[in-house]
């Protein structure tokens, strides 16, 4: 495993519990990919092949599906499936979807499987690990290997709804009140029970930036989470609208808001707008800036060469980012034009202009 280089000790024991000892490989293995592993370095293992593997973002699935690995693209939808002897899991950041994957995890192990539950000190995996122990009535095998833990489950002899980690419910959207308006949002979602300071931020130089241009015909919201920029456009006469996000989830979000508000709008799954061949007029965009648990300027520069690509000469790309995020020196290899509309709060608002 040397020769892979992952920083991440947590990483490294995922594909060494990916690629186990040939007498240990005894049936299929399911892997509930994090969305912060190297996906690519899971090739390099022996016994890829019996692997199957289920995320929640369009950028992993479509890496694995490419080198032939099966993969389900779902928002961590367990119905499909059936028993595994093995079940890896890095454990995400949100702590509800957490509970979800362990939930449906260990009622997927076959007799005598093992659900291996990984994650660093920080990622709170001993506390998770004790309360599922404890919920489901299990020995607490937990143990700490160089930098990081794992935690071993077997399946449990109760498996009702009564024996289950809090999970809030969580493959279902829910209403979430905002001053005085409603969103349909859930856990896994970028600010998924908030509005977004710097989403709000960004949209109050809107109406400013629809007045000089005139005539808007086509918006694009690029990493959309559950719609929020897009929604704030909704007395606009637009003709065309799209949005698109890498989260599953995001993406069933944002059609819910955008068909309870009427709007008509083109909702895409995708990589960072990489299947998008339109052009548009307008591009608002919230950018992430974490890949994974870690801060990648990589991820930055990818959603503004998205937005120069997916504009013409005179489209207004509007970005909003914390205010320690460098946008000007990623703007200026694709745009010729970077202005400062908005500073507050922690946050910068930027136009940038071919």
């Amino acid at each position: 495993m040397s020769a892979l280089a992952i920083k991440d000790p947590s990483l490294s024991l995922v594909l060494q519990l990916l690629a186990p000892e040939p007498e240990q490989h005894t049936g299929h293995t399911l892997w509930i990919v994090d969305e912060s592993l190297p996906v690519e370095s899971v090739m390099t293992i022996p016994g890829a092949t019996s692997i199957t593997a289920m995320t929640n973002r369009y950028d992993i699935s479509a890496n694995l599906q490419s080198k032939n690995v099966q993969i389900l693209l779902s928002d961590f939808d367990f119905a499909e499936l059936g028993l595994y002897q093995r079940i890896v899991y890095r454990i995400a950041k949100e702590k509800l979807l957490v509970h979800h994957c362990i939930n449906q995890a260990l009622r997927h192990l076959s007799d005598g499987g093992e659900l291996f539950v990984i994650g660093n000190k920080q990622d709170g995996l001993k506390s998770i690990a004790k309360n599922a122990a404890q919920t489901y009535g299990l020995k607490n095998n937990t143990q700490k290997l160089g930098g990081t833990y794992l935690a071993t489950f077997t399946r449990p002899d109760k498996l009702t709804d009564e024996h289950k980690l809090p999970d809030n419910d969580y493959g279902q959207l829910r209403q979430v009140q905002h001053k005085n308006d409603t969103f349909y949002s859930k856990p896994g979602v970028f600010g998924w029970e908030k509005v977004d300071r710097g989403s709000e931020l960004l949209i109050t130089v809107l109406p400013t930036i629809q007045r000089y241009m005139k005539s808007v015909s086509s918006v694009l919201d690029l990493g959309c989470g559950w719609g929020y920029l897009m929604l704030a456009t909704r007395d606009w006469d637009v003709e065309t609208r799209c949005a698109t996000d890498n989260n599953v989830a995001a993406v069933e979000a944002a059609q819910k808001n955008f068909t309870r508000h009427g709007l008509t709008v083109d909702c895409v799954a995708d990589d960072c707008a990489g299947n998008i061949r339109s052009r548009f007029d307008l591009i608002l965009c919230n950018p992430p800036f974490h890949q994974g648990f870690a801060v990648s300027e990589n991820l930055i520069d990818k959603f503004v060469a998205a937005a120069a690509r997916l504009g013409r000469r005179s489209t207004r790309a509007i970005f909003v980012v914390n205010q320690f995020v460098p946008l000007e020196k990623h703007a200026a290899k694709y745009f010729s034009q970077c202005r400062l509309l908005l500073t507050e709060d922690g946050f910068r608002v930027y136009e940038l202009r071919p």
